[in-house]
C-alpha cells in the first residue's frame, strides 16, 4: 500500500532490506508448517490404524472424522482469528494460533483412543482457523506492492515442506515420538512472533501513532516515514464504519460484495478441486489403484517433495507474471489429472489392468497436487490480503474462513460416501468438472501484480 516503495531502487532486492517483512514471512512459513506437518502425518498414519491388528484401531467412519473434524473447528477459529484480528492485530492473532496447536500435538502425544485423536483435530482445526485469518491480513498490511504476492506464497509453501516432514516422520516414528519433535517448530514460531512488531495499519485503527512510526520505520526502512504516516491515516479511515453492524452493511455494497463473492468462489474451488481428499487419502487411493511398482508410501513422500518446489514456485513467479495466469494454470492442471485419475478407475473398474497402468495414478497424483500449490492454494490468501478494503478484512477473511471451513467438512467428510454410491471414477470426474469451472472463472479475476493496496482499491 505503501504508494512510493514501487519507485524505490531498493525494491528489487527487497532481502537485503525488508528484514522485518521477511522475518514475519519466515514465521508465517513455519506456522503454515506446523499446520501441514498433522495434515502430512494423517496419510500414513490413517492407512496404518485403519489395517489389522495396529496397537491403536480405527474403522474407516472414525478415520473419516478423525480427518475432517477439523474443518467444523476451522469455523469456530476463524470468529475467534477475526475478533483477534480487530482487537488485538494480525501478529498477535498468529500468536494466539498456536495455543491450539500446541494443544494439538498434547492430545496425539496422549492419544491412546479415537476420542483423543478426534481432540487433535479438533484442535489442529481451530489453530488453522485462525491462522488462515490473520496471516493473509497481517503480511498484506506489512510488505510493500513489490513483496506482498511473494510473501503470502512463501507463507504457503510452508504447508508442504510441513507436510513432506510429516510424511517421512509419520511413516518411521510412533507417534508420541512424532508428537515431542512437532512442538519445537511451534514454539520457534511462536518465539518469531513475540519479537516483530505489530503492522503500522493496526496502530493507526487504534490510533497509537507513535507506535505506528516505529512500525513503519522497521517494515519500510527506506520510506519517509511522516509521510507515510499521514498518507495510512487517511487510507485507513476512508470509510468511517465502526460496529460490526456498519462493516456488514458496508460489505453489502456492490464492489465488497463482489471482492466477498470472488473470495468465497476462491476457497470454494480450492477445497473441491479434490484436495482434501487426495491429502488425506493418498496412500489409500494408490493402493486402491492397485499401484505396486513404487511403495505409495514412497509416493507420498516424492509428490510432498514436490509440493514443495510447487510452492517456490508460486513464489517466485506470482509477482512476475501476475496471479490469473498462475491460478488458470493450476486448475487447468489439476482438471487434467483428476480427469485421468478418473479414466484410471473406469479401466480397473472394466477389468483392464496392466503393470504399465501404474503410472497414471502415480502421476496424476503427484502432479495434481504440484498444480494445486502453483496457484490454487496460495491464490485465495493472496487475494485476501488484496482485494479487501482495510477496514472490512478482519470480517471477510472470518466469513471466507468459515465458509472454506464449510467446504472443506463437506469436501472430505462426502469422499467415503461418494465412493460407496459412484465409485472412484465418478468421484475423480466430479473434481475434474470442478476444476474446469475454476479454469473459467481465472479469466474473469482481476490482475493485482505490482498495484498498491490504495490502488486496488480505486480499480
Amino acid at each position: 500500500m505503501f504508494r512510493r516503495l514501487r519507485k524505490t531502487k531498493w525494491l528489487s532486492r527487497p532481502t537485503e532490506i525488508l528484514w522485518y517483512q521477511w522475518i514475519g514471512g519466515i514465521g508465517s512459513m513455519l506456522m503454515m508448517g506446523v499446520i501441514g506437518m498433522l495434515i502430512g502425518m494423517l496419510s500414513p498414519f490413517l492407512a496404518v490404524i485403519t489395517s489389522p491388528n495396529p496397537s491403536l484401531f480405527l474403522t474407516m467412519d472414525e478415520a473419516s472424522w478423525v480427518a475432517s473434524l477439523s474443518s467444523p473447528a476451522r469455523l469456530v477459529g476463524a470468529i475467534f482469528g477475526s475478533i483477534g484480528i480487530h482487537y488485538l492485530g494480525g501478529k498477535r492473532a498468529m500468536l494466539i494460533a498456536g495455543c491450539p496447536l500446541l494443544l494439538a500435538w498434547v492430545c496425539l502425544i496422549l492419544a491412546d483412543s479415537a476420542k483423543w485423536l478426534y481432540g487433535t483435530s479438533f484442535a489442529h482445526g481451530l489453530g488453522i482457523g485462525i491462522a488462515f485469518v490473520s496471516f493473509p491480513v497481517y503480511l498484506g498490511e506489512v510488505s510493500s506492492s513489490a513483496t506482498r504476492g511473494a510473501l503470502v506464497s512463501f507463507a504457503v509453501s510452508g504447508f508442504p515442506l510441513g507436510s513432506l516432514i510429516g510424511n517421512i516422520l509419520g511413516t518411521y516414528l510412533p507417534k508420541t515420538t512424532f508428537g515431542y519433535i512437532a512442538l519445537a517448530p511451534t514454539i520457534v514460531y511462536i518465539a518469531i512472533f513475540l519479537c516483530v512488531p505489530e503492522s503500522p495499519h493496526y496502530f493507526v485503527r487504534m490510533g497509537k501513532l507513535d507506535e505506528a512510526e516505529r512500525s513503519i520505520s522497521r517494515y519500510h526502512p527506506k520510506v519517509v516515514v511522516k509521510e507515510e504516516l499521514e498518507f495510512l491515516q487517511t487510507f485507513t479511515s476512508e470509510s468511517n464504519s465502526v460496529t460490526v453492524g456498519d462493516r456488514l452493511r458496508e460489505l453489502t455494497t456492490p464492489r465488497n460484495r463482489k471482492a466477498g463473492m470472488m473470495i468465497m468462489l476462491l476457497y470454494f474451488f480450492m477445497h473441491f478441486s479434490g484436495l482434501n481428499s487426495v491429502i488425506y487419502y493418498m496412500e489409500i487411493i494408490l493402493k486402491t489403484s492397485k499401484v505396486t511398482a513404487i511403495s505409495p508410501a514412497t509416493v507420498v513422500i516424492v509428490a510432498n517433495v514436490l509440493d514443495s518446489v510447487g510452492g517456490w514456485v508460486s513464489m517466485s513467479l506470482v509477482d512476475r507474471y501476475g496471479r490469473k495466469p498462475m491460478w488458470i494454470t493450476s486448475s487447468c492442471g489439476a482438471c487434467v489429472s483428476m480427469a485421468l485419475t478418473g479414466v484410471n478407475f473406469t479401466l480397473l473398474a472394466n477389468g483392464y489392468n496392466s503393470y504399465g497402468q501404474q503410472w497414471v495414478p502415480i502421476v496424476c497424483m503427484i502432479s495434481f497436487r504440484v498444480f494445486l500449490f502453483i496457484g490454487l492454494i496460495p491464490m485465495p490468501s493472496i487475494f485476501l490480503s488484496e482485494l479487501i478494503a482495510p477496514n472490512l478484512k478482519s470480517l471477510t477473511a472470518c466469513l471466507g474462513n468459515v465458509f472454506a471451513g464449510l467446504v472443506a467438512f463437506a469436501s472430505t467428510k462426502s469422499y467415503q460416501p461418494l465412493l460407496d454410491a459412484f465409485g472412484e471414477a465418478c468421484v475423480f470426474y466430479m473434481y475434474a468438472v470442478i476444476m474446469f469451472l475454476a479454469f473459467i472463472f481465472g479469466f474473469i479475476l482481476p490482475e493485482t501484480k505490482g498495484k498498491t493496496l490504495h490502488e486496488i482499491q480505486n480499480m
